[in-house]
């Protein structure tokens, strides 16, 4: 019986300052490289959407079949941004310029007789 307590106690031993601070010091190595994957991994996002911006602009650019927009200019103002959070998130400012679509005209319904 007294094999069994000693087994108990030895397992269940807090563990010394030392340990703690190795344990600690290993969390903060595994931390490090994970933050440094994630950074690494940002970088390859914003990489990734630049490389497609730009194969955009060389498609809108060499495609000479394509339309101009259509739409009605207009330079963006902090009503706009205020009332559409979605322009902030699309990360335009005050004093850009952008196309506001044309709305396509109302179909005319002859009456009925």
């Amino acid at each position: 019986m007294s094999e069994v307590n000693d087994q108990i106690t030895d397992e269940q031993q807090i563990p010394s300052k030392e340990q703690i601070i190795a344990f600690m010091e290993e969390q903060i190595a595994v931390k490090s490289k994970q933050l440094e994957l994630q950074e690494l991994n940002t970088k390859l996002a914003v990489a990734r959407a630049e490389e497609i911006k730009a194969l955009s602009f060389i498609g809108n650019a060499t495609n000479p079949n394509q339309q101009a927009p259509q739409g009605k200019p207009h330079k963006v103002t902090q009503e706009d941004l205020d009332n559409n959070p979605e322009l902030v998130e699309a990360g335009l400012k005050v004093g850009d310029d952008v196309l506001i679509a044309d709305e396509p005209e109302p179909k005319q319904r002859g009456l009925k007789k």
